[in-house]
Order: structure tokens, then C-alpha cells, then sequence
């Protein structure tokens, strides 16, 4: 019998301690050999985009200029295509090398991988796109109205309110990636569904997991900022930093996986009800 995703009505809560062990011990620990085998192509296409980034800017003399439009546009194509290409591409093989299975732990790139990736990329770039909106617009009010304020330390939150609402609209939306990556039929609108009443249980494992990864990774790449591009200090940190980024993006997939497996009843050939 098959399994049916479900859409409306009553979820089953999710149980903390179960979610969590099933990320640690099922997940991590669990299948970190395969995790590590398919990280493989997604790490050398991320260090050889960061490469060539760091390259670019280092041969035109921008690379410490922050405010440099070479420094902004090479950042931020440098952005998209690890976060949301080379991000997809990895998200993809985790959710369906784990949701799916595969006895030789090896992912087909056939048509329904394709058919997922693109699904998986297309989400993404709309939360990254609204999200780009939020901060940008707080971004601009904060250069906008910060002498105006009262106090000049309210100006933080012109910045804060519009991030921390984008990332509460991420965890709500966070299931239409998982979603995606194995095939299941859920839109937006489903993931709200049912990720309501779990909202704080899913923000605070992906801040306990996550955040710490994120920081690491900022941390590593300021401290790296006037390194010389050739030498032994910049390109071992920027393979640490990569290998930070896909441990990051591998945490993020099996959260959302087990997350929605067991708030919407999933099953490989689920039908919609």
C-alpha cells in the first residue's frame, strides 16, 4: 500500500528526540560514507569557482575593495552558482540518495534527477530571490532613515526585522526543497500547511546545526581576505571553507528530509490526498 502525503488536517507532531537522532545517528554518522562519496563533484566545482573568483579579482587589483562594483558582481556570481547550482546539485543527491535509497550508494543522473534539480533550483531561486528583496529593501531603509531615528542604536533592527523575516519564511517553505529533490508533489502553499505549529521546533535545528557552520565558514573566508591567492594559507583554508559549505548544505537536506518524512507520512511513490 502506498503511503499518501499528506496535504490538509491533522499532521503527526514531530517528536524532538527522534528527529534529532534520526538526523545524528540515521543520517550523519549513519550514511557519512555515501555523503562523503557524492560530496566528491560538488567540492571540486566549489573550489574551482572559488578559485577562479579569488583569481579574477586578485589579477584586477579589486580583491580587497569592498565596495568595488568588480568586487560586488564577481561575489555575487560567485554566490549564485555555489549556493543555488552547486547547492542544488548536492542537495539533490543527499535527499535522494537517503530518501530514495540506493544499494550502490552512486546517484542517476537520468530525467527524474534532472526533472528534481530543476525543481530544486527553482525553488530555491524564489526564497533567495524574496529574500534578496527583504534584505536589500532593509539594507536600503537603513542607509535611508538612520540619521532620522531617535536612537542611532535602532538602526540594527531596520537591517534584523527584514533577515529574521526571511528566515522565518525559509523554515516555513523549507519542504518544497525537500520535496523537490525526491520527486514529491508540494507547493508552497503545502509546505506552510505543514509546517505549521513546527515552525520553532524547525528554526531551532537548523540554527543548532547550521548556524555554527555558517559563522565558521564567514569566519574563514574574512580571515583569509588579504592572503595571497597562490599561497599554502589561502588555498587550505578555501578547501576547508568548501568542505564547511557542503557539511552545511548536507545538515540542511537531512533536516528538511526527516523534518518532512515524518510530518507528511512520505514514502517513495506517494500520492497526494
Amino acid at each position: 500500500m502506498v503511503k499518501p502525503i499528506r496535504l490538509m488536517g491533522q499532521f503527526p507532531p514531530l517528536q524532538a528526540g527522534r528527529v534529532v537522532r534520526q538526523i545524528i545517528v540515521d543520517g550523519l554518522l549513519g550514511q557519512w560514507h555515501r555523503l562523503l562519496s557524492i560530496a566528491l563533484i560538488p567540492f571540486i566545482l566549489a573550489v574551482i569557482v572559488d578559485l577562479a573568483a579569488a583569481i579574477i579579482l586578485d589579477f584586477r587589483g579589486s580583491r580587497n575593495l569592498v565596495a568595488s562594483p568588480d568586487v560586488i558582481v564577481i561575489d555575487v556570481a560567485n554566490l549564485i552558482i555555489l549556493e543555488l547550482l552547486i547547492g542544488a546539485f548536492y542537495t539533490v543527491n543527499v535527499a535522494r540518495l537517503l530518501g530514495i535509497g540506493s544499494r550502490t550508494g552512486k546517484i542517476r543522473l537520468d530525467e527524474d534527477w534532472r526533472d528534481a534539480y530543476g525543481g530544486v533550483v527553482l525553488r530555491l531561486l524564489v526564497i533567495y530571490f524574496f529574500g534578496a528583496l527583504l534584505v536589500g529593501g532593509g539594507f536600503v531603509a537603513y542607509l535611508l532613515f538612520r540619521d532620522q531615528l531617535p536612537t542611532t542604536q535602532l538602526a540594527p533592527f531596520i537591517i534584523a526585522i527584514p533577515a529574521l523575516l526571511h528566515l522565518y519564511l525559509y523554515t516555513r517553505f523549507s519542504f518544497v526543497i525537500a520535496a523537490a529533490a525526491v520527486g514529491a508533489p508540494y507547493t508552497f502553499g503545502d509546505s506552510v500547511r505543514a509546517t505549521g505549529g513546527i515552525t520553532l521546533i524547525l528554526l531551532g535545528l537548523n540554527l543548532v546545526f547550521c548556524l555554527p557552520l555558517v559563522v565558521a565558514q564567514l569566519a574563514l573566508q574574512t580571515s583569509t581576505a588579504s592572503s595571497p591567492v597562490f599561497g599554502f594559507t589561502y588555498f587550505g583554508v578555501m578547501l576547508l571553507t568548501q568542505l564547511l559549505f557542503l557539511l552545511r548544505v548536507a545538515v540542511f537536506t537531512i533536516i528538511n528530509l526527516v523534518c518532512f518524512v515524518n510530518r507528511t507520512g512520505w514514502a517513495p511513490g506517494a500520492r497526494r490526498i
